[in-house]
């Protein structure tokens, strides 16, 4: 564990320090003295930015390769964001290639021998890792200010418990909110001792993610630091993630009330051109309604491992060949004035919202019905310095209005989800729905606005659902393989209960499963073997 916390001060380094040079011409060629990198509070925000960097560059400077194997360049936790929603049924894969599908398959999570899973596994290790070490060594000994040591804890605290957060809701059974979490969660990692140990219960887990964002929220809100751009760490973001477990946990209340204080106190706004600008509308953190983004430099290698090369149906041949595309029955649940339909093409290349989209699919692309534009980028040459976003406004909007209407505060949940709703759908009155059509409202608006930003696995399984991609078309209708055109060849009889799985030419993936039902094994990540050949009281999953 050591070696790997030396690697990443290296890669922060190298990419973050303009004094970096001097540092590593007076170093050890192979060891950085880990005094130097926390020899001051200045010095040490570069090990925090190494952990900013992995959010986007999983293996910077080849920092998480694999010791057994030479191919280990799976990317950061951005990938993770494509994974999760592959693995959901608002995200549909089209076309057959080798990107993504067998996570679209739901196999690729239950391999543990498969390189993509160890790396994952290790990347989020590396967070806490980092984190421990930030942890233990900016004390009260180290010169700065105390502003500065704070800003510094609470960003390593919140890399703590968003690694064991994300790790819990993989590896572990969901959490029950009617109690009784005894179930095996993950190996806490609060220290860096390297002894065995087995895994936590799912609520050991959730008790240390609650405590480490508690932390990280006191001890930003402690520090007038100001960070210098979107991919830092401040109060507010912090904040969004309590929410967010709160959610997970199913305290409705105090995920609605957390992230009231997001939405009233961060200067994050709604911004009118979000989905209709023509460049940028998913890729600029200077967009007012991000809260958390990714800051990234030009690095064109990044092409092949940076989510925009995955989600921008624009730029790279297996997106060109295989584009995004969203369930057929979510998007005819959209409203017909609601900006956000346009970013969808329900018949391939031709446009059927007024006004046009901006943009349609590009000309060397292959259609594919209910192709996604959201994420747009297209010019190939800049794709590895457009940003990613990791939080957003819309998202507390919405976990208070859940969280209000699943605590039966009908009134407030109608209020919290207004001006959301309103902002995207000039149309749109005032819900007066209760209970359970509330609750559906407010979730299909959630799935509409954070489509493909990596939720939709998370909310199926903390909500104990069935993942299922929709009904096939009955054998009375004609749209199986739908061509590669647009209106032109669009099926003259369409099945209306069916959804667009399934529905492409050739047909991709006949062992894509339409349904995963709650509570099935598969819903849990394999840990991969490597862990268990190191640890042997970890404990496999079934």
């Amino acid at each position: 564990m050591k070696i790997h916390r030396i690697i990443l001060i290296i890669a922060a380094l190298i990419i973050f320090s303009g004094c970096s040079d001097d540092f590593l011409e007076t170093s050890s060629t192979n060891q950085v003295d880990e005094d130097a990198v926390f020899a001051n509070t200045r010095t040490a925000i570069l090990a925090v930015n190494g952990l900013h960097k992995l959010m986007w560059i999983g293996n910077a400077q080849s920092t998480l390769q694999d010791a057994s194997s030479n191919s280990a360049f799976y990317g950061g936790y951005d990938m993770l964001m494509v994974w999760f929603d592959m693995l959901g049924d608002d995200l549909i894969f089209t076309y057959h290639n080798a990107q993504f599908y067998l996570q679209a398959a739901w196999a690729g999570h239950r391999n543990i021998t498969a390189g993509s899973q160890a790396h994952f596994y290790r990347l989020l290790q590396y967070y806490v890792a980092n984190a421990n070490m930030i942890l233990d060594r900016v004390d009260d000994a180290m010169p700065g200010t105390q502003n500065e040591k704070n800003n510094l804890r609470g960003q390593a605290y919140f890399y703590r418990a968003f690694a064991h957060y994300n790790m819990v809701q993989m590896y572990a059974q969901r959490y029950k909110e009617e109690g009784d979490n005894t179930q095996p969660g993950i190996i806490i990692r609060n220290d860096n001792s390297l002894e065995s140990r087995a895994r936590a219960t799912v609520e050991e887990v959730y008790a240390q993610i609650n405590s480490d964002v508690d932390e990280a929220i006191d001890l930003l809100a402690a520090t007038n630091e100001k960070r210098p751009n979107k991919s830092h760490i401040d109060v507010h973001v912090a904040r969004g993630l309590k929410a967010r477990v709160l959610l997970t946990q199913g305290r409705w209340q105090e995920a609605a009330e957390t992230a009231r204080l997001v939405v009233e106190q961060s200067e994050a706004r709604l911004q009118d051109d979000t989905y209709t600008t023509s460049e940028n509308r998913f890729s600029d953190n200077a967009n007012k309604e991000w809260l958390w983004g990714s800051n990234a430099t030009l690095t064109p290698f990044l092409q092949l491992t940076h989510f925009h090369g995955y989600m921008s149906n624009e730029i790279v041949s297996y997106n060109q060949n295989s584009p995004r595309a969203i369930n057929s029955l979510l998007y005819k649940q959209i409203s017909e004035t609601d900006v956000r339909k346009g970013v969808w093409f329900p018949q391939g290349g031709v446009s059927t919202v007024t006004p046009r989209p901006v943009v349609p699919p590009h000309t060397n692309s292959k259609y594919a019905n209910y192709h996604a534009n959201k994420f747009l980028v297209t010019d190939a040459a800049t794709m590895g310095n457009r940003h990613i976003p990791f939080m957003r406004l819309p998202e507390m909007m919405l976990i208070m209005a859940e969280g209000y209407a699943r605590a039966g505060q009908n009134a407030n949940a109608q209020d919290a989800l207004y001006p959301l709703a309103k902002h995207r759908d000039p149309q749109y009155e005032k819900s007066t729905k209760t209970g359970n059509d509330l609750i559906n409202e407010v979730m299909i608006q959630r799935r509409v606005e954070l489509w493909g930003e990596g939720f939709r696995f998370f909310d199926l399984k903390r909500l104990n659902e069935r993942m299922y991609r929709g009904p096939a078309p009955r054998p009375e209708y004609n749209q199986e393989k739908w061509p590669n055109s647009g209106l032109s060849e669009w099926p003259d009889n369409e099945d209306p209960e069916a959804s667009n799985f399934w529905r492409y030419t050739p047909v991709p993936t006949s062992d894509q499963p339409r349904e995963i039902p709650a509570g099935d094994i598969r819903w849990q990540w394999y840990i991969p073997q490597s862990e268990i050949d190191i640890n042997p009281l970890c404990e496999q999953n079934p």
